[in-house]
């Protein structure tokens, strides 16, 4: 604060600076001016206003004490010792001239002073500061030191703005910031590990592989015969321009909703859709409760006994999406089929398989188609336009 101890000094200069009330009035302009200069500045931090007024109480207290040495200096104490007398011998070079008397305001009584010194030069003199009993002063020097933070007072400011003091960030602080953008960082890889946001689009299909349906020879008891010569009487192969030749007899029609009984969870309904009318027939479990049965008449299965024959299914799937199916024979007298498995697409298409029946002995009740139209249970299902049989020898 060297601007703002220059200006009290300069102050106590030109007003009565041995007169105790005039000093006071000018550390009161010190502080008032302090005061006008931090609300100037928009500075109300607590820490930096108690801060600049501690610096100016030291500095109010420093000049204070330098004040009242100067003014012990000129008045020695009552009781020093009387000087040896001059011989009358010696006459002096000059009289003694007596010293200014001392301007003293009316009602000031400095106790125990008898005699009058010449002026001498000011001694600093450290004494403990009294102006509070719980303020504790910085040393001088620091006064010094922080001279370019000094708060401005009128007509003598500092050019610098008062900065409030920066607070460090504890270690603690330090921790929590970096532990919460670690655990932030790692959530969001685990959410783009685990959303396969990174992965491919066939990486991604979880569902069974979709090949488009063929039949194997995993899909026969036996294995298969040769394909009769044209005129023959033996099964006819299916002609993928042609259709089905007339020698396949029809099992079931839409027309037909009849022969149709679903189980209990499975739906039949008959819809219309991009090929003309269809059963639409949906699994809502991949188990028997899911089945729909489809009715075989009794004169189909009688052409069916003894012989190796093919079944055909026209399918078509509800939605977008390729869906599987499985295909069972429920035949009394005759036996049963293995289970055939199907994936069945958006466009539409013939599932074939075989069966072969050795007994000859036809059955005299109708048989069943066990299909289940969701294998993965999730209620989707199936457009049947059809279903045909072509006998065998």
């Amino acid at each position: 604060m060297s601007g703002l101890e220059t200006a009290i000094r300069n102050a106590l200069e030109r007003a009565d600076r041995s007169n105790a009330e005039a000093r006071a009035r000018v550390y009161q302009s010190a502080r008032q001016a302090l005061e006008a200069g931090l609300r100037k500045q928009n500075i109300d931090d607590p820490e930096a206003v108690n801060y600049q007024r501690r610096r100016l109480e030291t500095l109010i207290h420093s000049i204070e004490l330098e004040e009242r040495a100067r003014l012990e200096v000129r008045v020695e104490p009552s009781h020093r010792g009387v000087a040896a007398p001059v011989s009358s011998t010696m006459r002096p070079a000059a009289e003694p001239i007596a010293p200014p008397p001392i301007d003293r305001p009316a009602g000031r009584v400095e106790p125990g002073f008898a005699s009058i010194d010449p002026p001498m030069a000011p001694q600093p003199v450290q004494r403990e500061p009294v102006f509070e009993d719980d303020f504790d002063p910085a040393p001088r020097a620091s006064v010094d030191t922080h001279a370019d933070d000094e708060g401005p007072i009128p007509d003598m400011r500092s050019e610098r703005p008062l900065k409030a003091p920066r607070r460090r960030k504890g270690l603690f602080a330090r921790l929590m910031i970096t532990s919460v953008f670690l655990a932030t960082l790692g959530i969001g890889a685990w959410w783009v590990y685990s959303s396969g946001l990174l992965l491919s689009e066939a990486a991604r299909d979880t569902s069974v592989p979709n090949p488009p349906p063929r039949v194997e020879a995993e899909d026969f008891t036996e294995a298969p015969q040769a394909t009769a010569p044209a005129g023959s009487g033996g099964p006819q192969a299916l002609d993928a321009q042609g259709g089905f030749s007339d020698d396949w007899i029809e099992v079931f029609e839409p027309q037909q909703i009849s022969s149709l009984r679903p189980r209990a969870n499975a739906l039949v309904d008959i819809v219309t859709a991009s090929d003309g009318s269809a059963a639409q027939i949906i699994s809502r479990s991949g188990d028997q409760a899911g089945v729909i049965e489809v009715t075989v008449p009794t004169e189909v299965l009688r052409e069916l006994a003894g012989r190796t024959s093919t079944i055909a299914l026209t399918v078509q799937s509800t939605d977008d999406k390729p869906v599987q199916i499985s295909v069972e024979c429920d035949f009394p007298r005759m036996g049963d089929c293995p289970r055939h498995r199907f994936t069945v697409n958006p466009q539409k298409l013939d599932a074939l398989f075989r069966v072969s029946f050795d007994n000859g002995m036809a059955p005299s009740t109708p048989g069943r188609l066990l299909i289940n139209a969701d294998l993965e249970g999730r209620g989707r299902g199936v457009n049947l336009y059809a279903v045909r049989v072509l006998p065998g020898q």
